[in-house]
C-alpha cells in the first residue's frame, strides 16, 4: 500500500521544478567569433533558429548594432517571423563615420520596408558614455540625428541612449534629452551578494527614477554570469544566475518595470577576443552556445527544455504550467503574479537556494513520518 506521504512529495516536487517564467527581454548579439575571424557572423538560419529558442523564455530582443553582421537585416527579420518583438541599437563612436554608417543601414531598413513602427525603440550608443568613447553633446547630437531622419520618415517609436545607471545620473542633460531612459544595471560588477541584489539594484533604480522627472525609465541590460572570475566583482555560478534571474523578474513583473536581460547565449568568443580564459564576459547567456537552456535555469520552467533543431522547428518547451512572471505590458493573462512572502524589504521574493532548502527540509520530514 502506498505511504500517503508520497502524494505530499510529488507536489513539493512539483512546486519546486514546475516554476516557469517568461522574461519582458533578452539581448542578443549574432557574433560567434572575434573581431579578426572571417566566420564571426552567425548565417541567417543560424539567428532564424536562436530567435526561436529566445521565444521560449522571452518576448522581444534587443540588438546593439545595425551594422555589425547585418543584424538589423537579420535580425528583425528572424524576430518577426518568431514571433518577438525588437528593440534596435546603433553603435556609435566618437568618429562620425559610426553613426553616418547606422543611419545608412537604417535608412536600407525602412526603405525595404524591414523597419516599421512596430519597432519597438531604437537606443543610439551602448555604454558609449561610460567608456568615454563620446562627450554628453555628441551623444545627444548623435540622438537628434537620428529623431530627425525617423520622423522625415513618419517612424514613432520612441529613441533612446542607453548608458550605465551612474553614468546617466551623471549626465541629467542626456536624460532629459531621451524620449525614454534606458540604463544598464549589474550589481553583480558592484560585488553584491546575490541574495542582496535585487535590493541593491532598487536602490539605484529609484534614484534614476527620481532623476527622471516623469520619464519612463527601461533596463537596456541586467544579469549575472554563470562561471568566470573576477575578483572584482560578485561570485559567478550556475545557483547564482538563477537565483538572480528569478528574484530580478518577479520584481520586474510586480513593478511592471520594462527590462532586456543581459544576455542570450553564452558569448564564447569573448575569451579570444579579451585573451582570457576564465573572463566572465563569456558566461552571462540563459542558453550555452549551443542552445540548451542552462540546467539551472530549466529548473526555473515547466516541464523541461528540448533544444531546438537546426531547422528551427523543434518543439522547445514541453508542459502547460501557466506563467508565473507575467510581461510587464500585460500580454501575459494565464495567472496574477503570486503574491510574496511578507518580508522587510518588500518585492524581491524568496530566491531559488532558499526554496531548496525549504523544499529539501519538508522532504526530510515526510520521509520520517510513519506510513
Amino acid at each position: 500500500m502506498m505511504s500517503r506521504r508520497w502524494p505530499f512529495l510529488a507536489v513539493l516536487c512539483t512546486a519546486v521544478y514546475g516554476v516557469d517564467f517568461k522574461l519582458y527581454g533578452v539581448n542578443y548579439n549574432s557574433r560567434q567569433g572575434p573581431d579578426w575571424d572571417p566566420n564571426r557572423c552567425k548565417s541567417q538560419a543560424q539567428v532564424d533558429t536562436d530567435m526561436v529558442a529566445i521565444a521560449t523564455v522571452a518576448s522581444r530582443v534587443r540588438i546593439f548594432s545595425l551594422v555589425d553582421c547585418n543584424q538589423g537585416f537579420m535580425v528583425t527579420t528572424a524576430a518577426k517571423k518568431a514571433g518577438l518583438g525588437i528593440w534596435l541599437g546603433m553603435w556609435v563612436s566618437n568618429n562620425q563615420s559610426s553613426l553616418n554608417n547606422e543611419l545608412a543601414a537604417l535608412d536600407a531598413l525602412v526603405t525595404n520596408n524591414v523597419v516599421d513602427n512596430s519597432i519597438e525603440g531604437i537606443h543610439v550608443g551602448s555604454e558609449s558614455l561610460y567608456r568615454k568613447d563620446i562627450t554628453p553633446d555628441q551623444a545627444i547630437n548623435y540622438f537628434a540625428a537620428v529623431k530627425t531622419y525617423l520622423g522625415s520618415k513618419q517612424l514613432t517609436f520612441p529613441v533612446s541612449i542607453t548608458d550605465v545607471l551612474d553614468t546617466l545620473l551623471e549626465y541629467p542633460q542626456v536624460i532629459s534629452a531621451v524620449d525614454i531612459v534606458m540604463a544598464n544595471a549589474f550589481p553583480f560588477w558592484e560585488q553584491v551578494d546575490v541574495d542582496a541584489a535585487v535590493n541593491s539594484f532598487k536602490t539605484k533604480f529609484n534614484t534614476l527614477v527620481g532623476a527622471a522627472h516623469g520619464k519612463e525609465v527601461l533596463i537596456g541590460e541586467t544579469g549575472w554570469p554563470s562561471a568566470g572570475v573576477n575578483t572584482k566583482a560578485s561570485v559567478a555560478s550556475p545557483i547564482n544566475q538563477a537565483t538572480y534571474v528569478a528574484n530580478f523578474a518577479a520584481f520586474a513583473a510586480a513593478a511592471e518595470l520594462k527590462y532586456f536581460m543581459f544576455t542570450a547565449f553564452d558569448d564564447l568568443w569573448k575569451i579570444a577576443q579579451e585573451g582570457v580564459i576564465d573572463t566572465v564576459e563569456a558566461h552571462f547567456g540563459l542558453f550555452d552556445a549551443t542552445r540548451n537552456l542552462k540546467p539551472e535555469l530549466a529548473y526555473l520552467t515547466t516541464g523541461g527544455y528540448t533544444p531546438v533543431g537546426g531547422d528551427g522547428n523543434t518543439a522547445v518547451r514541453s508542459g502547460s504550467s501557466p506563467t508565473l512572471f507575467p510581461i510587464a505590458d500585460g500580454s501575459a493573462t494565464t495567472t496574477q503574479v503570486p503574491q510574496a512572502p511578507a518580508q522587510t524589504s518588500p518585492a524581491v521574493p524568496t530566491n531559488v537556494r532558499q526554496w531548496w532548502r525549504l523544499a529539501l527540509g519538508i522532504a526530510l520530514v515526510l520521509l520520517l513520518l510513519p506510513a
